[in-house]
């Protein structure tokens, strides 16, 4: 289990766990929260879920929430990542590059260079798009498919982009063990936070930008950073078997990363549960709880 998602009401978790012992599918699987019900099970593990829930990204496309049929066909697209208007999908290969497909007319499609990226997102405007490479992270122009800027010195593999929800920086994640954080106004890094344990997952800002989150695959824990300053304001164990994501609530209050314990519960330890953290408020304080 590597995937973990909050829908935009906070009352439903998508993630690829299973839903019995013996179940190794990695399908994309809603549960209800903080109940922890079953509601639905779908083909395919999921990599990206569109901010409205209406999609969701596998190896073999883009699906449609509602009932799991595809929308877009693609062939090892490794890389995915929607709109915030869900009008596209970004994504990348090594066969094709990096390319824009329009959801609602898939035959629409804009690239965006030859080269694949390692990671993408795109910004809360859906007018940005980062694209991570190594040792650089391209900035593209969502309507025109132009480069913007080229981001150079990160210095590692960029495993994992995310944009915060004002725009004003890019998280960049490593496969070093990094979390490095850029001002998108002077395009300059800001500051690397070192956390060791190798490939580090797509870094989750809190609803209101004031913290970040990552899981570490080596480690098998999950980071908590204040963005500001750039502090480690926790951190906890959370798996045997790698942390490949982590997501906060739509409030703010809670963290949820992939687990060996946690929310969701078997009398077996097969990596496929969900852990909760409660963010606590005093954040110069604790970090979670």
């Amino acid at each position: 289990m590597s995937f973990v998602s909050f829908n935009q009401t906070g009352s439903r978790i998508a993630t690829d766990g299973p839903t019995e012992n013996d179940d190794v599918s990695n399908d994309l699987t809603i549960w209800s929260f903080p109940g922890g019900k079953l509601l639905k099970r779908l083909p395919g593990r999921p990599e990206a879920v569109s901010p409205r829930w209406h999609y969701y990204a596998t190896q073999n496309g883009v699906r449609s929430m509602a009932n799991g049929a595809l929308i877009v066909r693609a062939t090892d697209y490794s890389v995915q990542a929607f709109s915030a208007d869900e009008r596209f999908v970004v994504q990348s290969n090594e066969k094709v590059g990096t390319r824009i497909v329009n959801l609602h007319r898939p035959a629409a499609v804009r690239k965006l260079g030859r080269h694949q990226a390692f990671s993408l997102a795109v910004d809360a405007t859906s007018s940005r798009i980062a694209a991570g490479y190594w040792n650089s992270v391209g900035l593209w122009d969502a309507k025109t498919g132009a480069l913007k800027i080229v981001l150079h010195g990160v210095g590692r593999y960029v495993d994992g982009v995310s944009f915060s929800p004002a725009g004003s920086v890019l998280a960049v994640a490593t496969d070093l063990g990094e979390v490095q954080l850029w001002s998108l106004a002077t395009n300059k890094r800001l500051r690397t936070i070192s956390i060791g344990g190798g490939q580090v997952s797509i870094p989750a800002f809190s609803p209101d930008g004031r913290l970040l989150a990552v899981g570490v695959y080596g480690t098998g824990t999950v980071w908590l950073i204040e963005v500001r300053s750039g502090r480690i304001m926790d951190r906890q164990k959370v798996s045997d078997l790698g942390c490949g994501s982590a997501a906060f609530s739509p409030d703010g209050r809670y963290l949820i990363t992939p687990s060996t314990g946690g929310l969701i519960t078997w009398p077996h330890d097969n990596g496929g549960k969900t852990r909760v953290f409660k963010v606590t408020k005093a954040v110069a304080r604790s970090g979670v709880e």
